[in-house]
């Protein structure tokens, strides 16, 4: 079962211009832009680094930094054995950066890395932070995110400083910004774009699809999907997905160091899971039965309750302390606010008991699980 590893002790020692840039290099760095780069390495605009230097100051770092996705000596040993790669050794990092604003819930990073004969610009998803996490659910009632348009904005400051054509890509919130960004992008650099990767990343509200930009930049959106695909059937998308098989279990197949990878292509199928199809069902049917004031008085309402114990990351939240604090805010709540929220979780609840009856009228038809 082949993943990234093996995808750089394979073809890790051609150059560029021996095997071009393509969706793999893609999700390679958009698991390596989860490293916080912009603090280790922070080269300013128009000044660039070689990857190696910029991995060896994040590989001195104490392991806890090193900690990405779930292992940390996972996540380091991929940026070592990158770094180290004729591949990706020498090329230059530019323009790192990263914000976490509390206040106006964002949770942004970029990178951008000079090619041979171009750039690639990638955006990080979403990390353990609590805020981080927010801001993806407001995703369902807010037409725009404020870290979109700072995706949108890197995208446009970085591309004036290199030339050439221009990748861009992400994993998981970060396909929804590399997305974004592109579509929103002036036609000249939009002109330079050969392919936007979304690796997994949520879509928009309609009226983002519509847009021209967005149908300007559809035909370069290159959509990936695990088969048992949460995150990336989220909301709206037009352009077609393809699927990736994940040796993940659940929405660990999220995961980009689950995803299957032959040769410098992933390992692909026909189409997602019977379960994939019923979970988005539900949300679909879910979100449509919700106003946009009832969308977002849930939002807010379960960040404050998980704000209340004071932590800052998801695995904070696992503290007796933090789980009480959590409960104290919940049985302070209003009473009324209380029932709006269990009418909501109610009305989720009955969504997937349709979901599961309409999957079973059709049958198993798709493919089986891998």
């Amino acid at each position: 079962m082949p993943g990234l590893n093996d995808y750089l002790t394979w073809r890790g020692d051609l150059s560029f211009a021996q095997d071009p840039f393509g969706p793999v290099d893609g999700l390679l760095l958009s698991t390596l832009a989860y490293h916080h780069f912009a603090q280790c390495a922070d080269p300013p605009q128009g000044v660039g680094i070689p990857f190696y230097q910029a991995a060896e100051q994040i590989l001195s770092q104490p392991p806890e930094r090193l900690r990405v996705f779930a292992s940390g000596k996972r996540d380091a040993k991929l940026l070592e054995k990158t770094a180290q790669s004729p591949r990706f050794r020498d090329q230059m990092l530019w323009a790192s950066q990263e914000v976490l604003d509390f206040n106006r819930q964002i949770q942004f990073a970029a990178i951008t890395l000079q090619l041979d004969y171009g750039a690639v610009v990638v955006f990080r998803g979403t990390d353990n932070t609590l805020v981080g996490w927010k801001e993806d659910f407001n995703l369902g009632f807010l037409d725009t995110l404020p870290g979109q348009w700072l995706a949108r904005d890197y995208l446009e400051q970085t591309a004036a400083y290199l030339r050439g054509p221009l990748w861009v890509c992400g994993h998981s919130k970060g396909g929804n910004l590399a997305v974004f960004a592109a579509s929103q992008a002036s036609l000249a650099v939009q002109n330079r774009i050969v392919a936007v990767y979304n690796q997994d990343g949520p879509g928009f509200c309609r009226w983002v699809i519509d847009l021209p930009g967005y149908q300007a930049i559809l035909p370069r959106i290159e959509t990936f999907v695990p088969q048992f695909s949460v995150i990336g059937m989220l909301l709206e998308h037009e352009e077609p997905y393809t699927v990736v098989k994940s040796r993940g279990m659940g929405l660990m197949q999220h995961d980009p160091y689950a995803w299957e990878i032959r040769g410098n292509d992933f390992v692909r199928l026909q189409q997602v899971s019977n379960a994939s199809r019923v979970i988005d069902s539900t949300m679909r049917r879910w979100l449509a039965g919700l106003t946009t004031t009832q969308r977002e008085e849930f939002v807010d309402g379960l960040y404050e309750l998980l704000a209340a114990s004071n932590a800052k990351t998801l695995e904070e939240l696992a503290n007796p302390k933090k789980i009480a604090a959590i409960w104290r805010q919940y049985t302070q709540k209003d009473k009324e606010k209380r029932k709006q929220m269990g009418r909501v979780l109610r009305r989720l609840a009955q969504s997937a008991a349709w979901a599961v009856r309409e999957q079973g009228k059709q049958g198993n038809k798709s493919l089986p699980e891998g």
